[in-house]
């Protein structure tokens, strides 16, 4: 039977391995600061994607009398304070997670950046299976992100909902995207959806001189909360739409309300089609699955849509692709809960989701332009913001 003790040890072991000596460590929190990945054998550091600026802050904390055991990565306050999701999941061990919240923390930075939010990139994992939580790792979780002192605020990802924050929110205040009852702004799938599709007008006026989306056929893979949303954009703005999801029962009840055609999941990113939106799992474009793509564009709320990024973007253009930057479209979710900070408003909210569709045209314009893939043009702009911010 493994001890919580032996369970603490082997977590710090892996974790020293892979960011080095901590700067801290004092009951059951240990800190890294100004982390660099490392190879874990050599001790050299590994670059990570968009990650011009490593990462200011780690924080592990195992909480011996509940069994939580959570990661928070802070990538960058340059802009604010380090807005990002708990993710609830059952990894598999701690380099997992770790990996997870470094790469997500640091998409949190360039999403925050590129809305023109005053907020950083954070990120947050918990090991465990959401099905198992306790009220007493939630209360264990809630001073985890209270040991960060502010520079890390929390919100909803895989795993968590709103009930979940709920809870959260009587132990921290450190959080946002409640329930409007707790002061929120609630579900933020309609507003991440209204963001993908104003990017997805602003590429179709790139690809095809004409934003309009009457005629185009639009194939959307994983149809929850945001995808069903862009589905049902799609077609009342004149669409023939696609659906397919691994959930084969709600794609089909999708379809049937507003007449959009059943694809198989497994095949459905071949599709041929005007434009692809990928709403589900990350990892989808690579080195394999591109070469077989048959679409024009591709617009989709899904994080981290590209494996190897920027590398994949530009082998996206070469194939003749209009990729528009996952982060840029899907900016709806985080500016809805940011705007929680100031007291919530809708009409706020709106008003700063409509930055989008000029953000993802001047975007894509600059690719053209200069050359470069749409994901450079997208990291230029962030890096420009956050240097002005530092300056």
């Amino acid at each position: 039977m493994t001890t919580d003790s032996s369970v603490f040890e082997t977590d710090l072991a892996t974790l020293r391995r892979l960011l080095g000596p901590p700067r801290e460590a004092e009951g059951g929190f240990v800190r890294w600061t100004n982390v660099e990945l490392l190879d874990g054998s050599s001790g050299a550091a590994v670059a990570e994607a968009y990650d011009t600026l490593h990462h200011e802050e780690v924080l592990y904390h195992h909480d011996a009398a509940t069994g939580l055991r959570t990661i928070i990565a802070i990538h960058s306050t340059a802009l604010g304070p380090a807005l990002g999701g708990t993710r609830w999941y059952p990894y598999e061990d701690a380099e997992a997670a770790l990996r997870d919240v470094l790469r997500l923390s640091l998409a949190m930075t360039a999403k925050s950046a590129v809305a023109g939010l005053d907020l950083g990139g954070g990120k947050a994992a918990v090991i465990g299976s959401p099905a198992d939580r306790t009220p007493g790792q939630l209360a264990a979780y809630a001073r985890a992100v209270n040991h960060l002192a502010g520079r890390y605020i929390t919100t909803t990802d895989v795993g968590t909902t709103t009930a979940d924050l709920d809870a959260l929110s009587e132990f921290t205040s450190h959080i946002v995207g409640t329930s409007p009852e707790r002061g929120g702004s609630g579900d933020t799938s309609a507003l991440t959806a209204e963001t993908v599709m104003l990017g997805m007008r602003a590429a179709l006026q790139v690809a095809f001189g004409d934003e309009s989306l009457e005629g185009r056929r639009v194939v959307v893979v994983g149809v929850g909360k945001v995808g069903g949303r862009v589905a049902r954009a799609g077609a009342a703005a004149g669409a023939s739409v696609g659906v397919a999801d691994v959930w084969s029962e709600g794609a089909e009840r999708l379809a049937a309300e507003i007449g959009a055609d059943v694809l198989d999941p497994a095949t459905a990113y071949t599709e041929p089609c005007d434009v692809l939106s990928p709403n589900a799992l990350g990892g989808v474009l690579n080195e394999q699955s591109i070469p077989e793509l048959r679409c024009r564009v591709i617009c989709g709320a899904a994080n981290n849509q590209l494996l190897r990024d920027p590398e994949d973007a530009e082998l996206l253009g070469e194939h003749g692709i209009l990729y528009a930057p996952d982060y840029v479209v899907s900016a709806g979710g985080v500016i809805n809960v940011a705007v929680e900070l100031d007291g919530y408003s809708e009409e706020r909210a709106r008003a700063i989701a409509a930055r989008v569709y000029p953000t993802t045209l001047e975007i894509l314009e600059l690719s053209e332009r200069l050359a470069i893939s749409t994901a450079d043009a997208a990291l230029r702009r962030v890096e420009h913001r956050i240097a002005a911010q530092v300056v």
